[in-house]
């Protein structure tokens, strides 16, 4: 006569040991599974005039890119007319992904946060059901600033950075060229001032390219805190002379170039892209640049052709 006691043990263990199998599988899976690829891929409309905004929403759309990314004149001008322009980019199937806080000067020497403007800016994103505001550092590159200042600076994009998430939004640090951020010295002085859950990363390839820092490292650095990336170009001869002494640059009308016409390594930056397991946007930001004929349209043009011989395709977002 079986013993039941037996039998229930005997089942218990082989049930056991079926759920730690099945487990185990899904961490398997999991453990081999790639992150999510690609991001979606946007486009800045800084490279239109202001007169040219609703061009650069139609050429933009045409080509499929995902979203676009603003300048702040877009908040004054549009400020009684927003959800007039959220229902152009939802017809555009553009997303709002980002808007620059253009006027909103953080010097590390100052002491205004800037929060009135910066709510301005946050509220207006948020009617558009946009993602990311934008802020640059207003110092120096060349200017030994104390790290009492640095704390400072670092409390006040805090203080933003939350006010940003009150709005459901989020705020991203953006290093440029021309600021204290150009160098990787000083972007990270700035991040270790900063709270990594209010101020996140906004990076562009070809200003840490001009400022001397490897895109690739800064990504894998601060993989945590990426939120977005900034495409374009440096032009061969602007980095040539950068080598030597970037002061040679800095009055130079031209810098950029379209997406493989200039120096900027792709491949180990995609390398580390395709590493990240949690969601960030690219947009093409072409600025400081010299339009071919065809003018922006034709850069945005080549710049997508440029993406997907990279392996990065260009294409809508699925509709919300």
């Amino acid at each position: 006569m079986s013993d039941p006691m037996a039998s229930r043990r005997d089942f218990l263990k082989t049930a056991g040991g079926l759920a730690l199998a099945s487990l185990a599988g899904v961490r398997h899976a999991a453990a081999l599974a790639p992150p999510a690829w690609p991001p979606p891929v946007g486009y800045a409309t800084i490279s239109w005039p202001e007169s040219r905004f609703a061009d650069a929403l139609e050429t933009i759309s045409s080509l499929d890119y995902a979203g676009v990314q603003m300048l702040g004149w877009v908040r004054d001008a549009y400020s009684d007319k927003a959800v007039e322009l959220k229902q152009r980019l939802t017809k555009l199937k553009l997303e709002p992904a980002a808007l620059s806080c253009s006027r909103l000067d953080l010097h590390p020497a100052g002491l205004s946060t800037g929060e009135t403007q910066f709510r301005g800016y946050a509220a207006f994103l948020q009617k558009l059901g946009g993602r990311y505001l934008q802020v640059m550092d207003g110092g120096r590159p060349n200017v030994n600033y104390t790290n009492q200042e640095i704390a400072s600076l670092g409390e006040r994009m805090n203080a933003l950075g939350k006010i940003g998430r009150e709005y459901g939004l989020t705020m991203g640090y953006h290093p440029h060229f021309g600021t204290l951020g150009e160098t990787r010295e000083g972007l990270g002085r700035v991040l270790a001032a900063t709270d990594p859950d209010d101020v996140k990363l906004i990076a562009d390839v070809a200003h840490l390219t001009l400022g001397g820092s490897d895109p690739a490292e800064v990504i894998r650095t601060y993989h945590d805190r990426l939120v977005l990336l900034h495409f374009k170009d440096l032009r061969k001869n602007i980095a040539a002379q950068a080598r030597q002494n970037r002061d040679l640059v800095r009055h130079s009308k031209y810098h950029f170039c379209e997406i493989g016409k200039g120096v900027v390594d792709f491949p180990p930056i995609l390398a580390e892209l395709r590493k990240l397991p949690a969601p960030y946007w690219i947009i093409v930001e072409l600025d400081a640049y010299e339009p071919p004929p065809g003018g922006p349209a034709e850069s945005a043009r080549i710049n997508k052709a440029a993406l997907e011989k990279l392996g990065l395709p260009v294409r809508p977002l699925p509709a919300r």
